[in-house]
């Protein structure tokens, strides 16, 4: 997604949709680690840290472009 083609609201809510995605990644991951099976639990961990970095990286590409545009110097 071209973030430059966003509006400021869009950034904005873009960043709050992640931060709400990135929560209920970090409950889920406490239900898992109560878990009784380490194999569901190693690929459940696994793909609870892909997910964890698709979303920080789009978090940090979204206050990138905010930053841009506001830039004081």
């Amino acid at each position: 997604m071209q973030c430059a083609n966003l509006t400021d609201d869009q950034l904005w809510l873009l960043i709050a949709q992640n931060t709400e995605k990135l929560s209920a990644l970090i409950h889920q991951q406490f239900e898992f680690d109560d878990a009784d099976s380490a194999a569901i639990h190693l690929r459940a961990r696994a793909d609870l840290i892909r997910f964890a970095s698709k979303f920080q990286r789009e978090y940090r590409q979204y206050a990138d472009e905010l930053r841009r545009r506001y830039h004081l110097g």
